[in-house]
């Protein structure tokens, strides 16, 4: 069975992006555009991974991951930005789980795939 991702950014472009990224892996995504669709899916859904921007115009990711963190024991988020001046560093609790936009396409798959193992 795939691995579930879910993705969420309000930029179509990076949706799209993701959507180029894991074509062709093992790993099944769902795509959310908003903090309410991202927060609706994971209250109705269960996901191995949530990869998250930052800042959307109805909320902040940081609360996605607290959403997540709670809903499944051992959660794994990667936080991605364009806006790292937003970030408090107090919640993100390892280095690699934070990416700046533009990211290098090797490590932030490497960060998937060590969230993933």
């Amino acid at each position: 069975m795939p691995r579930r991702i879910l993705v969420a950014d309000d930029d179509t472009v990076m949706l799209s992006l993701y959507a180029r990224i894991f074509a062709g892996t093992d790993y099944s995504i769902s795509q959310a555009a908003s903090f309410a669709e991202a927060a609706a899916l994971i209250n109705s859904n269960t996901y191995d991974l949530l990869i998250t921007d930052l800042l959307f115009p109805d909320g902040v990711g940081t609360e996605l991951i607290k959403l997540f963190e709670e809903k499944k024991t051992g959660a794994k988020c990667l936080l991605v930005t364009g806006s790292p001046a937003q970030l408090d560093p107090k919640l993100i609790r390892y280095e690699d789980q934070y990416f700046e936009k533009p990211f290098k396409l090797e490590v932030f798959m490497k960060a998937v795939k060590k969230a993933l193992a």
